[in-house]
């Protein structure tokens, strides 16, 4: 399963100001409306599926191609760290991709410029494309800007709780003790941690990442805060500075998560055997098979949690009628029932809110399917400057789980926020 890094899609000034010229560039090396020898309307979509998931993108699309007569799509495997830079390259020469996956990180900055374009007539048209009423209205509200929606769910996830099932048993728990607040999940990870004859931890009830801006957004929204409430930055707010100083005396006093470790440290801590929990994505499940860890999930307490979230987005390219109807066609058949239940042989849960469990491989991925209600993008109402601000909340994060104080912490950040907003 290719694994999504929760920045993969990040862009920097330099992509923002290379779009600027997209607007300002006139006519087409592809003509509006594609098409091959026998006819059919078609268009070229860009992915980064590159393993065993890649190799269920093309099913999905040979199976769409063999539907119909009308309509043909030709897939591009482009490195996920080279989209951005091909993609600005390529639309403003007129040679661009009809369709692209992206983060949701992406999507304001390619909308303003123009390089993305509006979906909003296929959810419109819900009698054509039946597959917009049956998707999570969270994940829809993801990629909708200024009252348009401009992606389609491609495979989006919810971070979960993954936990070491032997050590779950060792400490006595059971399904009855999956905690429904953050304070019994510190509870849980307090009786999974164990200190040897030293005083060292010999195991972490839950391996903790403590410098990542979207484990501190879930952190943040599980105690009633965010970073931006009501289009103003609340970094500071008392019910963050609440969140934080619990979050820091279950890591220091009680020694529940080591410190210093970014995510990559994070995971091959719970792989080692070393940390009873972990919050990742579906990636998590293929990590375990492979290292031989048998595991369980949860839902993270509360209605909110960051998420992976993977979006077809529309470029400018798709300017014809036969084109738009060719794009929207695919959409549609990507989210349909079938090619959803496909889909989640990757392991990703599926797209559409009516899948019967009982048709999905493997259990675990029905019970991430449960929490996709709560799947949320972690930046939620940052538009600007994302990169920037990511990595100052995620270094406010580490100063506090390293000791620091977190009133004058949260304090500094948030004024160094603001100047960020403001620009």
């Amino acid at each position: 399963m290719t694994r999504i890094g929760r920045r993969t899609f990040l862009g920097g000034g330099a992509a923002l100001a290379a779009m600027a010229t997209l607007s300002a560039c006139g006519g087409s090396s592809k003509p509006a409306d594609g098409g091959d020898s026998s006819g059919r309307t078609t268009i070229t979509l860009w992915h980064g599926f590159t393993e065993a998931d890649g190799k269920v993108v093309n099913q999905i699309i040979d199976a769409f191609n063999a539907s119909q007569d009308m309509y043909k799509v030709n897939p591009e495997v482009i490195a996920w760290s080279s989209i951005s830079e091909k993609l600005l390259t390529s639309l403003s020469s007129g040679g661009g991709p009809d369709l692209v996956v992206q983060g949701v990180d992406s999507g304001p900055g390619y909308a303003e410029q123009g390089a993305f374009v509006s979906l909003q007539d296929f959810y419109g048209d819900p009698g054509t494309y039946t597959s917009t009423t049956v998707l999570y209205d969270n994940v829809v509200d993801q990629v909708r800007w200024d009252g348009q929606t401009y992606g389609v769910p491609m495979g989006v996830s919810a971070f979960a709780i993954w936990y070491n099932t032997a050590m779950w048993q060792d400490a006595g728990l059971t399904e009855q003790d999956y905690p429904t607040t953050v304070e019994e999940l510190i509870d849980v990870a307090k009786r999974l941690t164990k200190i040897g004859a030293d005083g060292t931890p010999e195991q972490y009830g839950i391996s903790l990442p403590d410098s990542d801006s979207a484990v501190l957004a879930t952190m943040l929204h599980s105690g009633g805060g965010d970073f931006i409430t009501d289009g103003k930055v609340s970094i500071d707010s008392p019910a963050n500075v609440a969140t934080m100083k619990r979050w820091q005396k279950a890591v220091i006093e009680d020694r529940i998560s080591p410190t210093g470790q970014d995510v990559v440290a994070a995971a091959q801590l719970f792989q080692a055997g070393k940390a009873a929990m972990i919050l990742n994505g579906p990636w998590q499940l293929v990590a375990a098979q492979s290292s031989g860890v048998d595991v369980g999930v949860f839902q993270w307490p509360g209605d909110w949690v960051e998420a992976v979230s993977l979006y077809w987005f529309a470029t400018s390219m798709v300017s014809g009628e036969e084109k738009k109807k060719a794009a929207y066609a695919f959409l549609d058949f990507w989210n349909s029932y079938d090619q959803q239940v496909l889909w989640t042989s990757t392991y990703y849960p599926p797209n559409r809110t009516d899948i019967d469990p009982s048709e999905l491989s493997d259990p675990l991925v029905a019970e991430l399917a449960d929490f996709s209600g709560q799947a949320h993008y972690y930046a939620t109402g940052i538009t600007s400057n994302v990169s920037d601000i990511m990595n100052e909340t995620g270094s406010m994060m580490s100063q506090i789980m390293g000791g620091g104080d977190v009133e004058s912490l949260l304090s500094q950040t948030q004024k160094t926020v603001e100047g960020y907003m403001a620009g």
